[in-house]
């Protein structure tokens, strides 16, 4: 796992890091890393897009098996303010589930947007409910309140596990920033590209890094941990993105 950091032209001067599909890993060197990365880092906010448990529809986000996920949150709400927005692997969120996450400090942005000074903050959460093959398409989100998200004054910045929904469903609603993650990278990167990426198949368009132009950008974090250990990542090291947004960050 490293720190990639990427300039974002925006209107404010922030750090943002993106910390997208950590799983859950049953491991605790990746817990200590990351948090040991955005340390470092000294943001001043972090995004959770998603897949930070895995399958916690049935499981409390604090047994064992999804422990890991439950101490990176509790650490990062200890380093800068921190925002999270079910993936998949959330499948609609129990109540007792975001109590629990919310008890640490950490806002979760299940479909909903907050005021934060000049920021706008939201979250769209995945379509998913029931876990469904990697080779389906999402199914649609609901993004009902997106209109009144994008209507409110402030520099807009939306959690959306799925890179995919961001061209049908978020750009051009005048909401500038969108971080995901879901697609691991492609998993292998040949020549810079992705192979494959759940929800958008094989030589996927949104794998890694900043899509987009003026005011309506995406981010795609390549993921924490790689979710699929039996299949090798290929020149595709896992990640925190470090977002420096300013009005001097070019293009």
């Amino acid at each position: 796992m490293k720190l990639r950091s990427l300039p974002v032209p925006a209107p404010l001067k922030k750090k943002i890091a993106v910390c997208a599909d950590f799983h859950s890993v049953n491991r605790k060197m990746p817990v200590d890393k990351a948090l040991s990365l955005l340390a470092s880092a000294s943001p001043d906010l972090i995004l959770f897009p998603g897949d930070i448990f895995s399958l916690i529809g049935k499981k409390d986000v604090r047994e064992c098996f999804n422990e890991n996920g439950f101490s990176l949150l509790k650490g990062a709400a200890g380093l800068a303010p921190c925002f999270f927005s079910p993936g998949n692997h959330e499948c609609g969120i129990s109540p007792e589930n975001r109590s629990a996450i919310e008890a640490l400090g950490v806002t979760v942005l299940d479909n909903e947007f907050v005021k934060r000074g000049e920021m706008v903050i939201g979250g769209l959460s995945s379509g998913y409910r029931l876990p469904k093959s990697a080779f389906d398409s999402p199914p649609d989100p609901e993004p009902g309140f997106l209109e009144r998200f994008a209507e409110t004054p402030g520099y807009h910045i939306l959690l959306c596990h799925h890179p995919e929904y961001w061209p049908r469903f978020v750009c051009g609603r005048g909401i500038e920033l969108t971080a995901a993650g879901h697609a691991h990278g492609g998993q292998w990167r040949i020549f810079g590209r992705g192979v494959f990426a759940p929800g958008q198949g094989l030589f996927p368009r949104y794998t890694s890094g900043i899509y987009g132009q003026g005011e309506d950008l995406l981010a795609v974090s390549r993921g924490m941990t790689n979710s699929v250990p039996w299949i090798p990542r290929f020149f595709n090291p896992c990640e925190i993105l470090l977002l420096s947004l300013s009005p001097e960050a070019s293009s």
